[in-house]
This record gives C-alpha cells, structure tokens and sequence, in this order.
C-alpha cells in the first residue's frame, strides 16, 4: 500500500550530492522525490535507483529559483498523496566574482533558491512532519557560510543564513519527533565551479584536488542526520580550518581568504 511506502524528497537531485543523496535512501528503502530542472537527468537518477521501494519513486521538474515554485512543488506532492517523512533541502546555487558586478539577475535566482525556497519547503513541510510527530530535514548549506568569503560574497551570506535558520528551526522543533539538520561541505568534486561562473583554471584545480567526492558528503550528511546532530562539516581538513578560523577576529577570515583568491583567480 502507498501509505506503508516512505518518501524522501530531494532537490537538485539530476546530479552531484543531490544525486548521491537519493542513491543512497532508495538503498535504504525510500522512495524518492526527485526534484529539479532537468526531467531527462531526473528520469537517468529515477532508473539508477534500487531498493525496496524504489520504484515507486517520483519525479518532478520544477525550478526552485523561480518565485513560488515551492508551494507549487508543496502542493504537487500533496496532489499526488506522497507523505514526505524525510525533506534534503540539497538544491543550490552559486554567483562568482566581484560583488559590485554581479548580475542582478543572478543574484536574486540564487537566493531565491539558497534562501527562500528552502526556507518555504521547510515550513510548508516540516508542519506536516510536526503534526505527525516525526519527521527529518536536512538542509545543505556550506563551508562557506560559516565566515564571509570574498568573490562569493553573496552566496556565503545565503549558507550562513542556512545555518542559522537550520539551527533556529531545530531549536523550535525540539521534543516534536522531528530532527533538523545541516551540513556544510567545502569544495566538492561537481559542476558547482563551472555553474558559478568561475573561469580561473588555478582555482578549478585547487578546487578539484582539494574537494570531496558526492558521495562522500552524501555520506556525511544523512549520518549526522541519521545520529541527529544539529550540523556537521564534511571533511577533516574543513573541520579544522573551522577550528582556526573560530579563534579568529571576524575581520580576519575574509581578508585571509581575499589574499588567498586573489593568487588563484
């Protein structure tokens, strides 16, 4: 019966971590919501899948950084009668360069996705959740959220909104049966550079032999979810960098990170 079958929903799941999340819960047993731009990437996802529930597993295209796409998406779900148990707020996008020649349009794409799409699925699905009294969610956000990052200015500001939202909903949550969750990847091995708008080959390499693979922060993430911590930084080395950066003035981060970016780009 479609009522025992327990549904996961993925944004940004056609490729990169958004695509490892929903490998792996389909392993697990879940049925996946696959959401996300592109239906023909969303339907390969849809056929990779395995696992017990597997095929029943959904797909919807739908473009997150378009003003009220969420509730569409909200509304979709329910339409369809898909109980959402488990909500990975993975979609995102960034905007690279100078912050003053930012393209306007590109900004507002960005937090619409970062910010308020993920905040408006959170809500419109988390009050199901506390309703039933359980529930999971769990937000992607970035080691770039925890301090200003030059060049990515904008997009770094949206993670620690991230962040921060994930662990204010937590705490509103607590005793509910439902578990919030962030996590904060650095550099990962996907298209994000290239999306961005990144051109510098310097940086693309660092990023590349410096980042995680998908599968590895997939991992990361739905164990800290799984132990039911508040958030969790994949990675050893971003993990300590947290650390140093921590003991740090707050000026200090982004004009280490400024000398730094500006050798690479």
């Amino acid at each position: 019966m479609q009522s025992l079958i327990k549904y996961a929903l993925v944004t940004g799941a056609s490729g990169g971590i958004g695509r490892e999340f929903a490998l792996r819960l389909a392993s697990e047993g879940w049925a996946i919501v696959l959401v996300g731009r592109n239906e023909a990437k969303l339907l390969a996802v849809k056929a990779a899948l395995s696992g017990a529930n597997a095929a029943a597993s959904e797909v919807v295209v739908c473009d997150l950084s378009v003003p009220g796409a969420a509730e569409r998406l909200h509304a979709t779900c329910a339409g369809k009668g898909l109980a959402v148990e488990l909500l990975v707020n993975n979609a995102g996008s960034g905007v690279f360069g100078e912050s003053l020649e930012s393209s306007p349009a590109g900004v507002e794409a960005m937090v619409n996705l970062n910010v308020s799409a993920l905040t408006i699925l959170c809500a419109l699905f988390g009050r199901e959740m506390k309703a039933r009294g359980s529930g999971r969610v769990l937000n992607v956000g970035s080691f770039a959220g925890l301090n200003a990052t030059p060049y990515f200015a904008a997009y770094a500001a949206t993670k620690s909104y991230v962040l921060n939202y994930t662990l204010a909903l937590r705490a509103e949550l607590r005793g509910s049966g439902v578990v919030v969750t962030c996590l904060l990847p650095g550099y990962v091995r996907t298209d994000f550079d290239d999306n961005a708008g990144v051109k510098s080959a310097a940086y693309k390499r660092f990023s590349s032999a410096n980042g995680l693979g998908p599968e590895e922060v997939a991992a990361v993430g739905l164990a800290a979810l799984e132990d039911g911590k508040a958030f969790a930084i994949a990675g050893a080395r971003n993990r300590i960098a947290a650390f140093l950066f921590g003991l740090l003035p707050r000026t200090a981060p982004p004009a280490i990170m400024k000398s730094f970016l500006d050798r690479l780009v």
